[in-house]
């Protein structure tokens, strides 16, 4: 197998894995877990775990398309 497959296989590997994480972080019990009613430094906390959920993907997928070359 040529270099340049093996790196595409491992991006595609990479970008499933950053799909698959952001699918997980978005799913329904961990949004309602979120959702108590508190609050993170004025906001409430739904909101914060969404825009930090919203965050961490794509600081994750910036991360892989970087590395990627």
């Amino acid at each position: 197998m040529r270099r340049g497959a093996r790196d595409d296989k491992r991006f595609t590997g990479l970008t499933i894995l950053a799909a698959a994480t952001g699918f997980v972080l978005f799913l329904p019990p961990l949004l309602t877990a979120a959702n108590d009613g508190g609050t993170v430094a004025g906001v409430p906390a739904v909101a914060a775990y969404l825009f930090g959920a919203w965050l961490a993907v794509i600081a994750l997928v910036a991360l892989v398309v970087r590395r990627s070359g």
